[in-house]
């Protein structure tokens, strides 16, 4: 049985079509659940689910968190409960192992492909110093309910706490010292080693992307990784390797959702690709030249 994808999103931005259609399009046979809200239940080829139904499932790590973070409180805390109200979702509806994808990524891969690689592990996502769980596998509801139990003792017993504020505090080298959920996927993994994996590079043949403007050891363009189309799929020049690996995804953080349109291979949205693209990479231009004159 295809493994099912969820979305969690709140609103209806430009690019969250490109990336449900695109997940569909790569995998016809997988359920695509978005938990989202009234905005966003317009996507004939998704199951909706209202996220407001689950409020009370996040209710005690919303009085339990503390906002050790430079980005804004109800971004940061969002981004924490998301795994509680997806969670839920999932105990209700008896989910078994899923693959979760943020909205702002566009996934070129049939899933049950990558299944063989997940053999023996409960949860597994991408990033060296961060856990980035833009695209992660969990093997079940169970998965994710330890990752969220977690979550709850790391923000209300003492050494987990300490911990936390001690990062915030005096922020290991490269990091900045915000915590967030990335930061507690580091520590889950770093916790949990013989049950957990990283996505980055699957083999010598198939990788995952952990941000398209992140080097990684690849062949970079303008930017972004620089990307090879092979009957319409992508690939990227590992430099070490000496080799293109084809990537399973490609997660457009930021600014670069304005790429979405651009790079997108799911079928259909030709007039709105269009538009979309016009007005996207507009808005980034303008975005860039305010920050220039600030």
């Amino acid at each position: 049985m295809a493994l099912p994808i969820i979305f969690f999103h709140y609103g209806d931005p430009v690019y969250l079509k490109y990336s449900l259609k695109q997940a569909k399009h790569f995998n016809p046979d997988s359920a695509i659940y978005l938990l989202g809200d009234s905005s966003n239940n317009r996507y004939p080829f998704t199951e909706h689910i209202m996220a407001a139904k689950y409020e009370e499932d996040v209710v005690a790590f919303t009085k339990i968190y503390k906002h050790w973070s430079t980005n804004q409180e109800h971004y940061e805390l969002q981004c924490f409960l998301r795994w509680f109200y997806i969670e839920a979702f999932c105990r209700e509806y008896h989910i078994g192992p899923f693959i979760y994808l943020d909205s702002d990524v566009l996934l070129f891969q049939q899933i049950s492909e990558m299944e063989p690689f997940f053999e023996g592990c409960s949860i597994a996502n991408t990033g060296d110093i961060a856990g980035v769980p833009a695209f992660t596998y969990f093997s079940g509801c169970s998965a994710l309910k330890n990752f969220c139990d977690y979550m709850l003792r790391a923000y209300t017993e003492p050494e987990p706490l300490q911990e936390l504020e001690h990062f915030h505090r005096l922020p290991p080298a490269g990091q900045n010292g915000d915590v967030s959920d990335m930061i507690m996927f580091q520590l889950y993994f770093r916790d949990h080693p013989s049950e957990t994996k990283k996505l980055d590079l699957i083999n010598a043949e198939l990788a995952v992307d952990e941000n398209i403007s992140h080097a990684d050891g690849y062949e970079m363009e303008g930017g972004i990784k620089k990307i090879y189309w092979q009957n319409g799929l992508p690939y990227c020049k590992n430099l070490a390797l000496n080799k293109l690996i084809q990537f399973a995804s490609f997660h457009f953080q930021g600014d670069l959702k304005a790429l979405m349109p651009r790079y997108f291979k799911g079928g259909g949205y030709t007039l709105q690709r269009i538009s979309d693209i016009t007005r996207m990479e507009f808005k980034k231009t303008k975005k860039a030249v305010k920050k220039l004159f600030k």
